[in-house]
């Protein structure tokens, strides 16, 4: 009788032992998983990407305000491509731009 008191007491305190010990893994694996901190450095690496794709796009808005300002250059551009070409860079500047940005939200949602 007292064999099956002991097996109970020691079957009661492992059991006990297992739960607290999975309630402490578990917290600190959801401490661990919080929100990831950007580095200053890194963050202000990305905005200025960010600053640099603007100053890229507007320059090309620039350029293509003056060749539309002038007939013969417009002729030119045309001929040449230029359009079609900056249409193209303009595209994948916007869609870099947007791939910092939503690397930044990724920082600030969660």
């Amino acid at each position: 009788m007292t064999n099956r008191v002991a097996l109970n007491i020691v079957f009661v305190v492992g059991l006990v032992f297992t739960v607290s010990s999975q309630e402490s893994k578990s917290s600190k694996i959801t401490h661990n998983q919080s929100a990831p901190i950007l580095a200053p450095e890194k963050l202000e690496q990305v905005q200025n990407k960010i600053a640099k794709i603007d100053s890229h796009l507007q320059a090309i808005e620039t350029k293509r305000a003056f060749i539309l300002s002038s007939e013969s250059e417009t002729q030119l551009a045309s001929r040449s491509g230029w359009f079609a070409s900056m249409a193209e860079i303009q595209e994948q500047l916007i869609a870099k731009k947007t791939g910092l940005i939503n690397y930044l939200k990724g920082f600030n949602d969660e």
